[in-house]
């Protein structure tokens, strides 16, 4: 029983079902079904670790495409735990949505309070699959006003901004980020490679472009040294110190001081070289280090 208990409850913690070859989901699926409807589950189970096992099953049946089954368990939750439960309306939705689509799951969430940080996450994953850019941007706006400390929100508004091109807006919400989780190295280098990108947006025709662009560069080498000044081996930050020290030294007339930057893009250089050399690194940022070499 404890094997039973432990596996189910390691399933649901990690999400390994989502990831399972269809041989070991179906074994789990079976475990799963056998230990509620033999009672076992209700009989062993405190109310909390219920529920987890119950959600579970909810998600294999979802995925297994028996949607009655899937009923069968919300309405169990629902007569446990009441129909309040912000968990169970996040659950319902989704049965709403693989039973009848999107629309008709929005319009359910729509009943749901906004202060549910569950139910608004919902509410903003569908809107993502449905590519509805307006309304995901203007949902997440209302998830960070509703909850300004969940860093998770802000980083999510930072990368549809970005997918919108609007590099100040990203920059701006991954700051946020960084307010929260101030250590997070792969932010750091997130909001430089952004600078980047904003960089190549602006025009270069007039003195005072070129002078916001290079205010940008410095600033976006401030970010890339902080992430691998967390991270000493952070090849995307070494990638990107070395990406913008180039365009800065490529400038002309600079009113900062060119080398300091030239010493900085050497230190890169030889810091990403030394990486490939050694295979110190996963086999995709090794080819990334040898991309950024060859372009650099």
């Amino acid at each position: 029983m404890t094997t039973i208990i432990d596996t189910l409850r390691n399933a649901h913690t990690t999400s390994s079902y989502l990831t399972l070859p269809a041989e070991s989901f179906q074994s789990l699926y079976d475990t799963s079904y056998n230990f509620i409807t033999s009672g076992a589950a209700a009989r062993s189970l405190q109310p909390d670790n219920l529920y987890n096992v119950f959600e579970l099953h909810f998600f294999l049946s979802i995925i297994s495409g028996k949607d009655t089954e899937a009923n069968t368990i919300l309405t169990t939750l629902t007569d446990r735990f009441g129909q309040d439960s912000h968990r169970l309306g996040v659950l319902r939705s989704i049965y709403v949505e693989a039973t009848d689509g999107p629309v008709k799951a929005l319009e359910f969430l729509a009943a749901r309070p906004d202060t549910e940080l569950g139910t608004v996450k919902r509410k903003i994953v569908i809107l993502k699959s449905t590519s509805q850019t307006s309304l995901y941007i203007g949902e997440l706006l209302k998830l960070v006003d509703n909850f300004p400390s969940d860093a998770e929100s802000w980083a999510e508004l930072a990368s549809a901004y970005l997918d919108a091109g609007l590099y100040a807006q990203s920059i701006f919400a991954l700051h946020e980020v960084l307010l929260l989780v101030p250590l997070a190295y792969n932010i750091n280098a997130l909001v430089g490679e952004t600078l980047l990108l904003y960089v190549s947006s602006l025009p270069a025709a007039s003195s005072s472009s070129t002078l916001a662009i290079e205010e940008k560069l410095v600033e976006a080498v401030k970010f890339f040294l902080r992430s691998v000044e967390l991270c000493e081996d952070y090849v995307r930050g070494w990638a990107g110190v070395l990406a913008a020290t180039k365009r800065i030294t490529e400038i002309q007339k600079p009113f900062s001081d060119a080398s300091k930057y030239k010493r900085l893009y050497g230190v890169a250089k030889k810091t990403l070289t030394k990486i490939v050399d050694t295979k110190d690194a996963s086999d995709q940022d090794l080819n990334a280090a040898k991309t950024v070499l060859k372009n650099y």
